[in-house]
């Protein structure tokens, strides 16, 4: 790896770093958050001709950082699912009133990631149901259903 090449990717680093792990700290939380933008830039640096070829970074490693995070909460469902079988889950505390971290929690991760690429990021709906793997037309419904279920958890 030249010393060009290895200052590009410190400068996009520098540049992406704080946004990325911001959104991911919002959908997997702040403990996880450095391993999720870590993965979506160990992708990147496996991609041949990255910024040849890529045309926005930054929307590009979002996209990639929300789908690892996604596959985290997945990852976390089914562990978390597993422990209540085996009679090891824990318990949620409920609280009256509700932040925006935790409301934000408590959604299904499509719903929580598409929230965070479009009011945190100001994502486009093309940009979400590239991130989300769905059709775009499947955006707004979806985008729906989230601000919903925020209001009715943050009451």
């Amino acid at each position: 790896m030249s010393a060009a090449h290895d200052a590009r990717w410190q400068a996009l680093y520098q540049a992406c770093r704080p946004t990325l792990y911001r959104s991911a700290a919002l959908v997997v939380g702040e403990a996880e958050a450095e391993e999720v933008v870590q993965d979506a830039f160990e992708r990147a640096m496996r991609e041949p001709d990255f910024f040849g070829s890529v045309r926005d970074p930054l929307a590009w490693l979002r996209t990639v950082s929300t789908r690892a995070a996604l596959a985290r909460l997945r990852r976390r469902a089914l562990w978390d699912k597993a422990q209540q079988l085996i009679g090891r889950g824990h318990h949620e505390v409920n609280s009256d009133r509700a932040d925006i971290a935790t409301a934000l929690g408590r959604l299904p991760p499509k719903q929580r990631a598409a929230i965070v690429l479009r009011y945190y990021h100001d994502a486009p709906y093309s940009e979400i149901a590239a991130a989300l793997e769905m059709d775009e037309a499947s955006v707004g419904p979806l985008l729906t259903r989230a601000r919903a279920a925020l209001k009715a958890s943050l009451r």
